[in-house]
């Protein structure tokens, strides 16, 4: 409802006159919950911007499901809007730059709903008349508007010299406007706004009073739906600084004035105005300009993997008037960046990023760094028949490792021998090593093998050899206990033939020759060798 209104004429007309440029969102209001005695909970439906309460339960920004409650003091800062709304039928629609306060009080005889204006403009709308001893009032500081059933804007405004302006707009219902003087008292001069009509009232000092119209009015006649363009700044005119409005004369032409700035889409227009009632007295079409070609700009942007486009636009009317297509711009490739970093037992990784986009461009495992072992502590001592053990610490992760030291053993040297000799006739009992080791004195008996008997060949005994092809004999005796033995000599077998007697025997097929030892034949080969 609001947007459509602030699109009227009408809308523009108070917009201007309160001196500020309507922006952001209106929105529809919300219903009010039960309500104590004393005052009301009045929720809010929707804020743009910037908008502040201040009072018994609030002290700040205020936000959508929120609750204004009586002697709240609401500021609607600019470029904001607020929307408030009473029994689903009454709907309060704060501007930009608006400040009011909210009085409400209820009984048995019924309810009152007083907005005390401030500043800036607010729109009002009752959709169902109130009920018998109810009341909702605007007040400003230098008048008041009753209501039943109606839907009307108020819009109060101060000039820099302190004279405060309340214009009063009707769209639907009445209003009845009751000026007040500056301690807040009635005067007793009145007016009752009619649908379609508005009423601009003055402050200045103690005293208030209405701005007449041309036939000495309170209310002024407006038509907002079919009021002229050209009459919108004549409005602001006489509500920021209201004046006589000016009787029939003949116009004065003034300048050319540009009304609308040609485009390189559009014509302009300009007007020349009478210098006293402003009044429109000639109209001229301004030829469109040339279209002016701005800066490139990007549409869009080249990136590291996607082609781009640059344009330059009309600085007036934005037409494309010259594209170029860019080459995507590659990879920028970073160094390596560790993400996981290895452990002694774990592998990491690293990659490599394109430092424009931030896409993975490499990955690579990094192996494990394995342990980095200390000195070794030793946890148990080894001894000769016992295992020790000891323990060293990995400097990078505390990990510790323990190993097993094998038992020394004995280290045994011999203290004497018992029986070593190659004689058992005269020492009949086993040879013995007596030892003790170095490391524990420990000792022990240790067997020992009888050494063997140095036998040397005993010349001058009997000594007898069968022929070449017979076993023989010798004596021996040895060297250190004196032991004597016969001992059998091989056969030598036929070795040396005579000479000549080797010749070839056609009955048997062999060779044959006389040995020279013991003159016997032998079977050879041609050589004489015995085979």
């Amino acid at each position: 409802m609001l947007k459509a209104f602030l699109g009227t004429l009408k809308g523009k007309i108070i917009a201007a006159a309160a001196g500020f440029v309507v922006t952001g969102g209106i929105v529809a209001g919300v219903a009010i919950a039960a309500h104590n005695a004393g005052y009301r909970n009045i929720s809010v439906e929707e804020v743009a911007g910037t908008v502040t309460a201040t009072g018994e339960k609030k002290n700040g920004q205020l936000l959508v499901g929120e609750h204004l409650v009586s002697g709240d003091f609401v500021s609607v800062e600019a470029q904001s809007s607020l929307t408030v709304c009473a029994d689903k039928t009454k709907h309060l629609y704060a501007d930009p730059e608006t400040r009011f306060k909210l009085i409400d009080t209820s009984g048995k005889k019924g309810s009152t709903i007083k907005i005390q204006m401030e500043a800036g403009s607010t729109l009002h709308e009752l959709t169902e008349k109130l009920g018998a001893g109810d009341v909702y009032e605007v007040e400003t500081p230098n008048s008041t508007m009753s209501v039943r059933g109606t839907i009307f804007r108020v819009t109060v405004y101060r000039t820099a010299a302190n004279v405060y302006y309340t214009l009063t707009e009707v769209t639907n219902g009445s209003v009845v406007v009751k000026l007040k003087d500056d301690s807040g008292q009635y005067t007793g001069e009145e007016a009752t706004i009619q649908p379609g009509e508005s009423a601009l009232m003055r402050e200045e000092g103690n005293r208030s009073e209405f701005v007449r119209s041309r036939t000495g009015d309170d209310s002024l006649i407006l038509d907002y739906n079919n009021l002229p363009e050209d009459s919108v700044d004549r409005l602001i005119e006489l509500i920021t600084e209201p004046k006589e409005l000016v009787r029939p004369h003949e116009h004065v032409e003034g300048e050319w004035v540009v009304d609308t700035e040609p485009t390189c889409t559009a014509t302009g227009i300009r007007v020349k105005r009478c210098t006293i009632c402003d009044e429109v007295l000639l109209i001229e079409t301004l030829d469109k300009i040339d279209h002016e070609a701005g800066d490139w700009e990007f549409n869009p942007e080249p990136t590291c993997t996607e082609p781009g486009i640059r344009e330059k636009k009309c600085k007036y009317c934005g037409l494309v008037m010259e594209t170029e297509e860019l080459e995507a711009l590659g990879h920028t490739e970073s160094d390596w960046i560790v993400t996981t970093e290895p452990t002694c037992t774990t592998r990491g990784a690293r990659e490599k990023r394109c430092t424009v986009c931030d896409e993975v461009l490499e990955t690579e495992t990094l192996r494990a760094l394995g342990h980095r072992y200390g000195n070794w502590t030793v946890t148990k001592e080894a001894n000769c028949t016992e295992a020790g053990s000891r323990r060293h610490v990995c400097e990078r992760c505390g990990a510790a490792a323990t190993e097993t030291v094998a038992a020394l053993g004995h280290d045994w040297y011999e203290t004497g021998r018992e029986n070593y000799t190659c004689d058992t006739e005269n020492y009949p009992g086993d040879p013995v090593s007596h030892q003790r080791c170095n490391n524990c004195g420990a000792t022990r008996d240790e067997g020992l093998s009888r050494p063997a008997h140095v036998w040397t060949a005993k010349y001058g005994a009997d000594f007898w050899r069968e022929p070449c092809v017979e076993m023989g004999w010798h004596t021996f005796q040895c060297s250190v206990c004196g032991r004597l033995d016969e001992q059998e000599l091989p056969a030598i077998g036929h070795h040396v033939c005579l000479d000549g007697s080797v010749h070839f025997d056609d009955a048997t097929g062999e060779y044959r020759a006389i040995c020279s030892a013991c003159n016997e034949e032998y079977v050879c080969d041609e050589d004489g060798n015995d085979i």
